[in-house]
């Protein structure tokens, strides 16, 4: 599995022999390592936690922080302060601990627990939703994606990224914040700024590398609100994720309620995870519900409900909860009386006359 070659540099010898004890079908849909001092390791695997005999103690700890560091932990202080690690290879590692304010800044230290995501490379993850990215000029839609922690958010959106810079031929810039969308030499001809706040990232891009899309990950400070209405306005393409479990969610926060009133973006795609298939919404700028169907990961699209063909590219699924949705090959359908009734953003109250016009 390729994220052996860059994962098991980062651990120290006993977490690695650990790793390498267990069954392989157990690694193959291996997606956290969870070390807690003084309880057994955890690993997450295809949504199931399995505890292993490897008591994590404290001196433990501080080797996998050395070896997750690249033994230079002293050069990190910035990223801990705001609870993460960046590991090579893409994955990623969540820390906690005590903080401490040492001359205005803080520090962690004492860390006591340290989560770390696998990073994985899916070509197709979001063939699913290609249609989605582009629209009937051939110019990069804005699109959010949103789901839950977990729900393939980064996985999608790094596929997505690649897709528009090598099958679509356009210039894509990403904002890497955490260094967790491309691992060093993974990018391809993705331009990837890292290690900067996204906010400041994106003003550099726009202004020195002449982007077509933009692409950027975890969205959610008034910060990042100015920096993608500054996309908007040049009429960049962009895609980025959010925490959230659908349009109501996002309602009830307020930067991404801002961006949603002010039209950042023309398409919003909810991920889920279901029985090992990727599930997906799609709404437009508006809110209208378009779509809607499963993906298994590899890009491979399923629609559900009675008279779906899934080779077919238009149908009607009663897949998930609200309306019936409708699978497009451009353009948004009008709302039916039943879509009315169940229209997330009408319920709150929001965009009556733009979804009018």
């Amino acid at each position: 599995m390729p994220w052996r070659k860059t994962l098991y540099p980062c651990l120290p010898k006993e977490i690695e022999d650990a790793l390498r004890g267990q069954a392989e079908g157990c690694l193959s849909s291996l997606e956290e390592i969870r070390a807690h001092v003084g309880q057994p390791l955890e690993l997450v695997t295809a949504g199931k936690r399995i505890c292993l005999s490897l008591v994590v103690d404290a001196q433990q700890m501080e080797r996998l922080l050395a070896a997750l560091s690249g033994y230079a932990l002293y050069r990190c202080e910035r990223e801990l302060a705001q609870g993460y690690l960046p590991v090579d290879g893409g994955h990623r590692a969540g820390v906690c601990g005590r903080m401490v304010m040492e001359d205005g800044l803080w520090r962690m230290s004492e860390i006591t627990s340290v989560c770390i995501r696998v990073c994985r490379y899916i070509p197709g993850a979001a063939a699913s939703v290609y249609d989605q990215l582009l629209g009937e000029s051939g110019c990069a839609r804005r699109v959010l994606f949103l789901g839950v922690p977990g729900s393939g958010k980064t996985t999608v959106l790094r596929d997505a990224a690649v897709y528009l810079a090598e099958k679509q031929g356009l210039h894509v810039a990403a904002a890497d914040e955490r260094e967790e969308l491309f691992a060093a030499g993974s990018a391809g001809s993705v331009d990837v700024l890292s290690g900067m706040d996204k906010a400041r990232a994106i003003s550099l891009l726009l202004r020195s590398m002449a982007p077509q899309v933009i692409v950027t990950d975890e969205i959610g400070s008034c910060e990042d609100a100015k920096a993608i209405e500054d996309i908007a306005r040049c009429g960049v393409g962009l895609l980025a994720s959010a925490h959230a479990d659908g349009l109501e969610e996002c309602l009830l926060r307020p930067v991404l309620r801002r961006l949603m009133d002010g039209r950042a973006f023309d398409r919003y795609i909810l991920l889920r995870r279901n029985a090992g298939m990727l599930a997906f919404r799609v709404w437009d700028q508006n809110g209208r519900e378009i779509r809607r169907g499963e993906g298994n990961g590899h890009g491979q699209l399923g629609c559900g409900g009675d008279g779906d063909d899934c080779h077919q590219r238009i149908g009607v699924s009663d897949f998930g909860r609200g309306a019936a949705a409708r699978a497009m090959d451009s353009g948004d359908a009008p709302l039916s009386a039943e879509d009315e009734r169940c229209h997330p953003l009408r319920a709150a109250g929001a965009w009556h006359a733009a979804a009018a016009d």
